[in-house]
C-alpha cells in the first residue's frame, strides 16, 4: 500500500496520524524512504492489537530515539534500532537500521533479541490496516463485545490471516510479532468456548 492510500484508509473515521518532522529524523541513520513515509504521513499513536507508537515529541519514551538512548546500558551494537513504538508488554518495536530498515521487535526480557515485526514501513501498514479490518468485521457482524469474548468466526480469522500474509509474506511465514498474535487470539477463543 501506498503512503497516501495509508494515510486516507486511516484518517476516514477521524483517527490520526502522527507525523515527525526531519531534524528528528535526520541523525538516525533512516533510509530516505523511511524518513519520507515518517514525515509525510507518521505512525497512530494506538493502534490493534494494543500498539502504541512515537509521536513528534522531545520525550524519551514519546518521541523517535536510538535504543540506546533510552536504555544507556545497551552495548554499542544496538546503536542500530531505531524505537518506532511498543508493545502491550512493553518490547520495544524498532527499525533496524543496518537491515534496509526492517522493522522489528525486541524481547526486553531476553536481552533484547530480536524478532520479526514487519519487512518495512510499507507492509507495516498493510498489516495495521488488515488487523483493524478484522477487528471492524468482528465487531459488526458479532456484536460489540465480540472482539473481548474472542468471539469471531473461522471465516473472519481466515481472512484476517490472509490478509497478513498478502501484506508481508515473508514476516507471517517466521516466527514473530503478527504469527504470535493470531495464534494467540485462537488459543484466547479456545479457552473462552472452554475447548
Amino acid at each position: 500500500m501506498k503512503p497516501e492510500e495509508f494515510k486516507k484508509l486511516w484518517t476516514s473515521n477521524e483517527e490520526k496520524l502522527n507525523p515527525i518532522s526531519t531534524n528528528r529524523l535526520n541523525e538516525l541513520g533512516l533510509r530516505d524512504a523511511s524518513i519520507q513515509f515518517l514525515n509525510t504521513v507518521g505512525l497512530p499513536e494506538s493502534a490493534a492489537p494494543f500498539l502504541s507508537f512515537v509521536t513528534d515529541s522531545d520525550d524519551l519514551y514519546k518521541g523517535i530515539h536510538k535504543l540506546t538512548k533510552i536504555y544507556e546500558f545497551l552495548e554499542p551494537e544496538f546503536d542500530k534500532y531505531i524505537v518506532i513504538g511498543s508493545c502491550s508488554d512493553g518490547d520495544p518495536i524498532v527499525v533496524n537500521t543496518e537491515s534496509e530498515d526492517r522493522i522489528e521487535y525486541l524481547d526486553h526480557e531476553d536481552y533484547f533479541s530480536p524478532k520479526p515485526f514487519n519487512s518495512n514501513f510499507s507492509s507495516l501498514t498493510d498489516s495495521l490496516i488488515a488487523y483493524k479490518k478484522f477487528i471492524d468485521r468482528v465487531l459488526k457482524e458479532n456484536g460489540e463485545d465480540a472482539i473481548m469474548n474472542s468471539n469471531f468466526s473461522d471465516e473472519q480469522f481466515e481472512a484476517l490471516k490472509l490478509e497478513l500474509l498478502l501484506a508481508d509474506s515473508k514476516i507471517i511465514k517466521q516466527d514473530g510479532f503478527w504469527l504470535e498474535q493470531i495464534e494467540m487470539e485462537l488459543e484466547m477463543r479456545k479457552d473462552f468456548r472452554n475447548e
